[in-house]
């Protein structure tokens, strides 16, 4: 059974009003068409849903049973049509994040709760993945806003940068290197090494940048959390190159010491990229704005890269 909204809205007016013509008159309608309003849908439920007094109407029982349902048909339409003028607004949303891990051991966790402390009604999903994962999620419509490194090719993605980071080199506090104030790759080269997860940027370009000096990675363990570098690293089982920004500092209580590589190539960018910046949502949009700095302010009209 299918019922006209219309006719829905005029019968809840008459059931208010207890009468036809007052009820039209706020309808802006004229009385014979409720009256044929109300006829059909008392032929629709078949039976009477109010009876006609001299001075006006009274519900049958049927009627308070349509009255009641239709109060919270309206209802509901109401709610419905508040919560998408939410995300129309940007004030509800749902946002899927793809992160590296330098960007969520770093500034991004604070953003995100200061964005929710402006909008609660936003739904934020966060998962770590690897650079190339993240943009994979975002090629795939698996993620929203994806946070990678300039490392990472991104083609088909729509990106700003957002930070810089720094790759350095972790070493306990008795071993040789531990006083030096920065160093070159090639000086660690013998050294064995903690590495990160085989697909990761990092892993890439370190693979990269030793096979340009003719040397091989000695790699000695592999662990995805750099929590764990850092615990192996204390305990003297090898030293570690991660950016700095993946460095928490609760991680340095063994007291493990970073020291900045010196080569232009160990500087990286960390970027923020959508699929399709027009197409996004507007909790999206508006996520972006508050993560670019302000002198690379992103509006609807602004200019992004594609690589």
């Amino acid at each position: 059974m299918r019922f006209d909204l219309t006719s829905l809205s005029l019968f809840v007016a008459v059931a208010e009003e207890q009468n036809l013509t007052h009820a039209a008159r706020r309808k802006h309608t004229a009385v014979s068409a409720v009256s044929k309003r109300i006829a059909e849908l008392e032929q629709q439920v078949g039976t009477p849903l109010m009876l006609r007094m001299p001075r006006g109407i009274a519900l049958t029982p049927a009627g308070h049973s349509l009255l009641y349902h239709a109060r919270q048909v309206f209802r509901n339409l109401e709610k419905m049509e508040e919560e998408l003028s939410d995300y129309a607004a940007g004030i509800r949303g749902h946002i899927r994040i793809y992160t590296i891990s330098a960007a969520l051991m770093s500034s991004l966790p604070g953003v995100i709760s200061d964005y929710l402390a402006l909008y609660p009604r936003t739904d934020i999903e966060i998962e770590e993945h690897t650079g190339l994962a993240v943009v994979q999620g975002l090629l795939g419509g698996d993620a929203d806003v994806g946070f990678f490194s300039n490392w990472t090719p991104s083609a088909g993605i729509a990106f700003w940068p957002w930070q810089h980071d720094l790759l350095s080199v972790m070493v306990w506090p008795t071993h040789p290197l531990a006083d030096r104030k920065e160093l070159k790759f090639e000086e660690i080269l013998t050294e064995k090494l903690i590495g990160s997860h085989r697909n990761s940027a990092v892993s890439h370009i370190l693979e990269r940048q030793a096979r340009a000096h003719g040397k091989t990675l000695n790699v000695g363990l592999r662990v995805s959390s750099f929590i764990s570098m850092a615990e192996l690293v204390a305990q003297q089982l090898g030293i570690a190159v991660l950016p700095v920004n993946e460095v928490a500092s609760a991680t340095l209580h063994s007291g493990v010491r970073l020291i900045p590589l010196s080569e232009t190539w160990a500087k990286r960018e960390l970027l923020i990229g959508v699929k399709n910046y027009a197409q996004a949502s507007p909790s999206v949009k508006t996520l972006i704005g508050r993560l670019i700095p302000v002198e690379n302010g992103v509006t609807q009209d602004s200019d992004i890269i594609l690589p």
